[in-house]
């Protein structure tokens, strides 16, 4: 490994590990509210990085160490592992949401946030000592020290110390099972980090869901409904997706009306949970209820219009250009990335003024998508129906050379990006930490993408990307954040503590993560954004100390490539 790598892997670790000291050092210190519970979970936190950057630093590459159960080839290629983000991603994203919420949102319907954030510590603690160069001894005393000072710190209401150290066991191997599933079952699709952190978040949704069927209480809070209506939807969805494997042919027939009727069948049985469980939490008609939430203001009615006439629209320009562009050539490079980046755009076109409008809407939108997502690749993968050729065919002109498993992830992570920190955000009046996935993915990432592909020349050390292009993300990113502030015109109210300082902070700190970073960029920048968000919000001195931070960051990675070999050689 050249010095231009270990720089690259370093400063990508500085931007998690400044936000948790950050975050540490402001609210995990008294006079703040549940002191110990931020700084024994922050502090495993910073150890995980600093014992990934002591690990992956001196050794040649990162391809030995893989999960148990796992083989290299089963992960994506050409990728960094990312075995930091996946121990990493999903806490600091919780660690976020809890500092940011009062005493009573902290311990609400299901785990509530301080819970969910000590199980994710301690599915991150398990995960980082199982693919470690540790014997098998030791990572079992580490894994189980873990598990024991995240159990004796949890915010626990319910059940005793046994039914605590339990839970959070559950956790860790519901995390790794998870992982191990994703990577085996959909090989090349995930790095190690990507496919640890899907796990970690479908994990702390099960479990969510678990204790919400066990509290059992009635919900009349919207942002506790719609988090219902998800966690249902994903059962619900995981059964459709059940349904079809089992019955899926294992040849091609076309189209079969066997199929059709199980697909039917499945989509009813899918429905049928969903409601139900719903029905059974919360005590109302969950029909009625988002029939009511969608339809039942003139504002959401206008909503599905201008998705509608948008979604025509949309439809129309694409079926053009794929009849235009039909023929033996490949696309060109630019061309490819103009057709992939005009989903970011539409992304954007739909979602940013529906937040405006009316969050509710948005987040049972985004809720649909993604079972109908989930729904559609089933389809295509088992090749129901006769229409897998047809969708492949389709879907073959948007993908790269990360799209090379047997499931295409590129628009997964589109959704996730942009979806995530609405379902965490909804409703608490941060818009710009709740349009962070937006607004990085359908502005700032499609800018650096076309101006680096088109007018890069400089690249970063050890990266493909170019300087040209993280200028790009910069510009556009800040440019977006202000002109979203300037939404309180339409009836939000911008949390005061977060100025031009912190957005600029924030812009610099993400147009260097996308420079710096091999994980996809549709799932780590949204989710650290909206964490750096939330943490910057509360006290414009944190903005003034990462000024220093992230300066710190930028010195190095600008030395030219050539200066870095010489100083090695030396």
């Amino acid at each position: 490994m050249d010095t231009a790598q270990r720089l690259r892997l370093y400063y990508e670790a500085c931007i998690p590990m400044g936000l948790l000291v950050l975050g540490m050092f402001h609210y995990g210190l008294p006079p703040f509210d549940d002191a110990t519970l931020t700084l024994v979970p922050g502090l495993l936190m910073c150890m995980i990085i600093m014992y990934y950057l002591y690990d992956r630093l001196s050794r040649e590459n990162d391809d030995s160490h893989v999960l148990p159960g796992t083989q290299t080839s089963m992960y994506r290629r050409r990728a960094d592992p990312g075995r930091m983000w996946g121990g990493v991603l999903v806490p600091l994203v919780l660690f976020a949401l809890n500092i940011g919420n009062s005493s009573d949102e902290k311990h609400n319907m299901g785990l509530g946030a301080c819970g969910a954030w000590v199980l994710s510590v301690a599915m991150a603690w398990t995960f980082t000592v199982r693919t470690s160069a540790l014997s098998s001894g030791c990572s079992w005393a580490l894994g189980g020290a873990g598990i024991l000072a995240l159990t004796l710190a949890g915010p626990w209401e319910h059940g005793n110390a046994g039914v605590h150290v339990c839970l959070v066991a559950a956790a860790a191997c519901a995390q790794h099972m998870g992982t191990q599933f994703l990577v085996r079952k959909l090989p090349r699709c995930f790095t190690l980090g990507e496919a640890a952190a899907i796990a970690q978040g479908t994990s702390l949704a099960v479990l969510d869901l678990a204790a919400r069927l066990f509290i059992r209480k009635g919900l009349v809070d919207p942002q506790h409904m719609c988090v219902l209506v998800l966690e249902a939807a994903g059962v619900g969805t995981a059964l459709i997706v059940c349904v079809l494997y089992m019955v899926a042919p294992r040849h091609s027939r076309g189209v079969c009306v066997a199929d059709t009727v199980w697909m039917c069948v499945a989509a009813g049985a899918g429905a049928g949970v969903t409601t139900s469980i719903i029905a059974f939490v919360s005590g109302t008609n969950p029909v009625r209820w988002i029939v009511l939430a969608v339809l039942g203001s003139q504002t959401g009615r206008m909503v599905l219009i201008y998705w509608l006439m948008l979604m025509l629209c949309a439809t129309a320009i694409y079926a053009w250009c794929a009849q235009t562009s039909t023929g033996p050539s490949s696309p060109s490079k630019l061309v490819l990335h103009i057709k992939r980046k005009s989903y970011h755009i539409l992304a954007v076109l739909l979602f940013a003024p529906a937040f405006i409008a009316t969050p509710l809407v948005l987040h049972i939108g985004f809720t649909l998508a993604l079972c109908v997502f989930v729904c559609a690749e089933s389809v295509r993968v088992l090749c129901l129906n006769g229409w897998g050729g047809q969708m492949t065919r389709f879907m073959q002109r948007f993908t790269d050379a990360r799209d090379v498993g047997l499931v295409v992830t590129a628009h997964f992570y589109l959704l996730i990006g942009c979806a995530v920190p609405v379902w965490l955000d909804n409703t608490r009046g941060c818009v710009e930490a709740a349009l962070a996935g937006v607004l990085a993915l359908g502005v700032a990432d499609t800018c650096a993408s076309l101006v680096g592909l088109r007018f890069g020349s400089i690249k970063w050390p050890a990266t493909v990307k170019t300087v040209e292009g993280t200028c790009a993300f910069i510009v556009s990113l800040v440019v977006a954040v202000e002109c979203v502030r300037w939404a309180k015109g339409f009836g939000y109210e911008i949390t005061p503590g977060y100025g031009v300082m912190g957005s600029l902070v924030v812009c610099v700190a993400m147009g260097v993560l996308e420079a710096l970073t091999d994980q996809n960029d549709n799932l780590v920048i949204p989710l650290t954004m909206y964490a750096a968000v939330k943490m910057l919000i509360h006290s414009d001195a944190i903005s003034w100390i990462s000024v220093v931070v992230v300066a710190a960051m930028l010195v190095m990675p600008l030395i030219p490539h050539s200066t870095l070999i010489q100083l090695r050689t030396q």
